[in-house]
């Protein structure tokens, strides 16, 4: 750390970042709605975020069929459908960052530590359509 403290200001190249999670209220306002890691990012270290686009994608396209087009019950459908697999999705996020990268953390600075497996995610099952 102190080495790194002494040519962080010298190197052209030095990126500092935090690594975050943002929950929100609703995905949907008007016509517009927010998808993958705009609405519901489990962070970049769960894993699991093109497997959240994709499945938001399938889920929003269905429910805008189910509804002829219609923006707003499709949104709100959509969200319904994928709110608890984003909640599961975030908590794996929050565990894996806690384990790696927390003050204290367990495994924190320990170059040979190995996070506790996650139990394996199992199928879901969005409108009857197994991912």
């Amino acid at each position: 750390m102190p080495r790194l403290l002494d040519i962080m200001e010298s190197a052209d190249d030095f990126i500092f970042d935090t690594l975050s999670q943002i929950r929100m209220d609703t995905w949907s306002r008007g016509r517009v709605v927010l998808l993958g890691d705009a609405a519901c990012c489990a962070a970049p270290s769960s894993g699991m975020g093109t497997s959240q686009a994709m499945a938001g994608a399938y889920v929003l396209a269905g429910e805008l069929a189910a509804a002829a087009g219609d923006h707003g019950p499709a949104f709100a459908a959509f969200e319904k459908e994928m709110r608890d697999y984003a909640a599961e999705n975030q908590l794996i996020g929050r565990r894996a960052a806690e384990a790696f990268f927390a003050p204290g953390g367990e495994g924190a600075g320990d170059p040979e530590f190995t996070a506790p497996a996650e139990p394996p995610v199992e199928t879901i099952e969005l409108k009857g359509h197994q991912l």
